[in-house]
């Protein structure tokens, strides 16, 4: 007898319960929501184009150093190739052996030279959000927004929640 109590208990209220949901979701208030694109921040302003030439300098440095590497490389293979007919089968395995080392050192100086050109993309990033924080802050305040989103996230959004220019606008 409990059982059938309980079950008609659970299934009125389950009749009953989409009767509340309106006033429920009246009683939750909605956010305003902004969006900003740190992307054209960092393209656009005269902060962003100070950071993306500081990183740009950097990645050139780095890639200079991966160049000639890859260009030594690339001389010592050819240089074995020259060699190659008159060396003893020995000595050109040793020296094949060499270059193979050679080449995965290369290729590990090229994985980490990625990691730290990643890293400091971040860095530059995050400077520039520090930054741009205070602003943003001020923004949200003027604007009545509640919560700001980099543009990236947002699957759709509409125009018109784009403080992006006025972000821009402020930063020096």
């Amino acid at each position: 007898m409990n059982r059938y109590l309980g079950l008609a208990i659970l299934g009125g209220g389950l009749m009953v319960s989409p009767l509340f949901v309106p006033l429920a979701s009246s009683a939750v208030p909605q956010a305003r929501v902004g969006l900003i694109n740190i992307d054209k921040m960092l393209q656009e302003t005269p902060a962003g184009k100070r950071a993306n030439d500081a990183f740009n300098a950097v990645r050139k440095a780095k890639q200079a150093a991966l160049d000639k590497e890859k260009d030594d490389f690339v001389k010592l293979e050819a240089d074995l190739k020259k060699q190659a007919p008159v060396l003893k089968p020995d000595v050109l395995e040793q020296r094949k052996g060499e270059l193979q080392k050679k080449y995965a050192d290369l290729n590990e100086l090229a994985a980490k030279l990625e990691r730290d050109l990643a890293g400091e993309s971040q860095k530059t990033t995050a400077a520039l959000m520090k930054q741009a924080q205070p602003i943003i802050e001020k923004i949200a305040k003027d604007e009545n927004v509640q919560l700001i989103l980099d543009s990236h996230q947002a699957v759709w959004s509409d125009p018109s929640l784009d403080l992006t220019a006025k972000l821009n606008a402020q930063m020096k």
